[in-house]
């Protein structure tokens, strides 16, 4: 009976603190997506509820480094708490030691790497494939309310519509001009008496049809020009090419780990029979899987290095947090561009995080269940608390 009670106590603690830098890391990662929505919906005339979606979609990306973060700064802070309290002590002595404490950290790291699996492989490409569907039914309606007569309309890339007038809810128009600089052999400006506007949803098209008007094109190099004259043309524009064109010039084509794992394993294949360098594709694929490993990595960390004697409390477990986190990103980052460049082959770069840190918790782990403290550890929380006892010396007199 007791053995339970220790476990529900420390889930509690982990828990609860994890929960909390989940709620504060999504705030202050999303903080600057916030101001982006109002901007979309106050400056650009964009629905609510496109904007919110399209915020939400953001959130599982996030989450994949949120969630391991949150759980590591949680076990820190707990048993931070609890050595600072004398409460690990107490358990010692009660004979409940180190190896006793792991089961309810190894619960919550085993739930944190499995919840970071679904969202790797489920919740990422999914939030990506509805961003990009939802970006297009936006595109969509920008297209037939934002057409504005009298001025240069270039919502589309390489198409500027100018229309004289515009009615009927902006779908009927009255002296149009297009400008059609899409292809590279030859520009087209477009010049009707009128024309309409109508939406083609399964083919994701824009149609302008166009009466009694004139196409004027110019090669490219400014040899050949010629006239034709039209009753009827539709000039169609396809919303899911604007938004490829649009992703590859502001450099925001589609990252492979938006895929899931079946597309991007179609990809690399389709790639290999091309006798294309499927280098970067296979970088992120190995990532895909070794990332949520982080968060068993981060429980055989988080254990002995939470379990240190210490005075500092909270505030000793959140620097460490702070400090591991930082090393493992620097790490990942690291092997991630080593791997992209060919130095390293890609299941090096992408485990070699985990490794690292699996043998550093294997060691740490060893040496806290031994009580045999850590000289680097020590003397942070000197200098920890040293910078207290100057920081409220200065307070006092101030």
């Amino acid at each position: 009976m007791i053995p339970r009670i220790i476990d529900r106590y420390i889930l509690k603690e982990i828990l609860v603190p994890a929960g909390i830098g989940t709620a504060v890391f999504v705030f202050v990662f999303m903080v600057s997506k916030l101001f982006r929505v109002t901007e979309m919906v106050v400056d650009q005339a964009v629905p609510l509820g496109y904007a919110l979606k399209l915020f939400f979609c953001l959130i599982p990306a996030l989450l994949v480094f949120v969630v391991p973060m949150a759980f590591l700064l949680g076990v820190l802070l707990a048993l931070a708490r609890l050595s600072a309290d004398s409460e690990i002590i107490a358990l010692k002595a009660s004979g409940v030691g180190l190896y006793r404490l792991s089961p309810p950290v190894a619960f919550v790291a085993v739930v944190t790497c499995l919840l970071t699996s679904f969202l790797v492989l489920h919740a990422v490409p999914w939030g990506s494939a509805t961003f990009r569907d939802t970006l297009i039914k936006l595109a969509e309606t920008k297209a037939k309310l934002n057409i504005q007569e009298r001025i240069f309309n270039d919502m589309f890339t390489h198409i500027v519509i100018y229309v004289d007038r515009v009615s009927n809810r902006g779908q009927s128009m009255e002296g149009v001009m297009i400008y059609d600089e899409r292809d590279p052999e030859a520009n087209h400006t477009i010049v009707a008496r009128r024309g309409y506007l109508t939406r083609d949803i399964e083919a994701q098209k824009v149609v302008l049809n166009l009466f009694d008007g004139s196409i004027h094109s110019l090669e490219a190099g400014g040899d050949t020009y010629r006239t034709i004259n039209f009753n009827t043309y539709q000039f169609a524009i396809s919303l899911r090419e604007e938004l490829q064109q649009a992703r590859k010039e502001r450099g925001m084509r589609m990252l492979e780990k938006e895929m899931s794992v079946r597309d991007l394993r179609n990809r690399i294949k389709r790639l290999a029979r091309e006798g294309r360098d499927i280098r970067p594709q296979m970088v992120e694929l190995h990532f895909k899987f070794a990332i949520p490993f982080a968060a068993l990595v981060f429980g055989l960390v988080g254990i002995p290095l939470g379990a240190q004697s210490t005075q500092s409390g909270r505030s000793w477990g959140f620097i460490l947090s702070l400090f591991v986190l930082l090393l493992y990103y620097i790490l990942y980052c690291l092997g991630k561009n080593l791997a992209s460049v060919g130095l390293v082959p890609p299941a090096l770069a992408a485990w070699s995080p985990n490794v690292l840190f699996g043998a550093l918790g294997i060691y740490l782990f060893f040496k806290a269940a031994q009580e045999s403290p850590l000289r680097i550890l020590l003397w942070g929380e000197r200098g920890l608390q040293f910078l207290k006892r100057r920081w409220k010396r200065w307070t006092d007199d101030v």
